[in-house]
């Protein structure tokens, strides 16, 4: 995956939810900022919003792609605030907004009366950073919203000046779909009060499940996960996923940072994880370790995935010092028809694999 801007807007549209359901019930926390119906409509707005933000990063991102000076970047594990400070300060400019703006006229408005709000740098689990967005830095990417829709009362189109000084205050609408602000502000107040570990970046990704007072269902995290690949590559990931959650093991979604997880476990091992990254894009992970028990198994695999595990997997200490390859996550697998070709071997493995750990019990 090319790790220009333009390549992580590409992912981000990927991981943002496709399908947002019309009718689900809302936690008790956010009911008082507007009815349920509003609530819904808002955060698919929203929703709709971040897709206009990444088509128009898709579009223009080089002219936005200027990664931090002061923080070397790591290719391997890059960060927003580091490596795409840009998508950054839209994302933290929109919580700010969002979060500490008070919705008036009937939630058509939000009305911040502190300009310094807007400055603070959020991170993936919706803290304030210790940076702060510089004035030139918040004038570009209020710029950037006016042009995907926002007016900023009191700010000119295209302005290079902004008054900070105590007591300026900020009106922002969004005319094309004023219920957007009801949804901005539901997001926002998610991402603060709604975080857990394993889950970041709830705003960003609008992930609307954290808004619901009743359990997602593993399946409908698999069908949002897989929602960009080709539709033989779904349907193989649910007959996967059926097929070994029948079998006992658990189904675990994890965000770590922007990089989301499917993680299948037996007991508390993890057998293999559907992955999506920016740096690497989708993949199939398989933590096999048992695999010195079944050689002649894998002897009849093709041979190239019998080279692929004779080869192993972990970190080589020989690599210290250079870019991390990510050894440990197991064997990998591109996320793509390719896994197709040899997909009744990766059944007989998985199912060896965990009859070896059931052994053990």
């Amino acid at each position: 995956m090319q790790s220009t801007l333009k390549g992580m807007a590409s992912f981000l549209k990927n991981i943002i939810p496709s399908h947002i359901p019309e009718d689900y019930p809302v936690k008790a926390l956010l009911k008082p900022i507007s009815d349920e119906g509003n609530i819904r409509e808002g955060v698919r707005a929203f929703r709709d919003l971040l897709y206009i933000i990444c088509d128009r990063l898709i579009a223009d991102g080089s002219q936005y792609d200027k990664p931090a000076k002061s923080t070397p970047n790591n290719d391997s594990h890059p960060s927003l605030p580091v490596s795409f400070p840009f998508l950054n300060n839209i994302k933290s400019l929109l919580f700010n907004m969002g979060y500490h703006g008070q919705l008036i006229e009937n939630g058509e408005a939000l009305w911040l009366d502190d300009l310094s709000l807007l400055t603070a740098v959020i991170g993936a689990d919706g803290g304030q950073m210790r940076a702060k967005i510089t004035v030139p830095k918040l004038i570009e990417a209020l710029n950037f919203l006016a042009n995907c829709g926002f007016c900023f009362a009191g700010i000119d189109s295209g302005t290079r000046s902004l008054a900070m000084s105590e007591g300026a205050s900020l009106k922002v609408t969004y005319p094309k779909n004023p219920v957007l602000l009801i949804g901005l502000k539901t997001m926002a107040i998610a991402q603060k009060d709604l975080y857990a570990k394993g889950n970041h970046d709830i705003f960003l990704r609008c992930d609307y499940r954290v808004l619901k007072d009743e359990e997602t269902q593993a399946n409908d995290f698999l069908k949002d996960f897989t929602a960009p690949l080709p539709n033989e590559v779904q349907n193989f990931c649910l007959e996967l996923h059926r097929r070994y959650l029948d079998a006992g093991l658990k189904c675990t979604m994890d965000v770590f940072y922007l990089n989301v997880r499917l993680i299948y476990s037996y007991k508390s091992k993890e057998v293999w994880t559907f992955s999506a990254a920016h740096e690497s894009g989708y993949r199939m992970l398989i933590k096999a370790q048992n695999t010195h028990k079944y050689t002649d198994m894998i002897e009849s695999f093709p041979l190239p995935l019998q080279e692929k595990i004779s080869r192993g997997y972990g970190c080589n200490k020989k690599l210290f010092g250079e870019p991390c390859q990510k050894g440990c996550h197991g064997f990998s697998f591109p996320l793509d028809e390719s896994l197709l070709e040899i997909r009744q071997h990766i059944d007989a493995w998985l199912d060896k694999e965990i009859s070896c750990m059931q052994k053990k019990r």
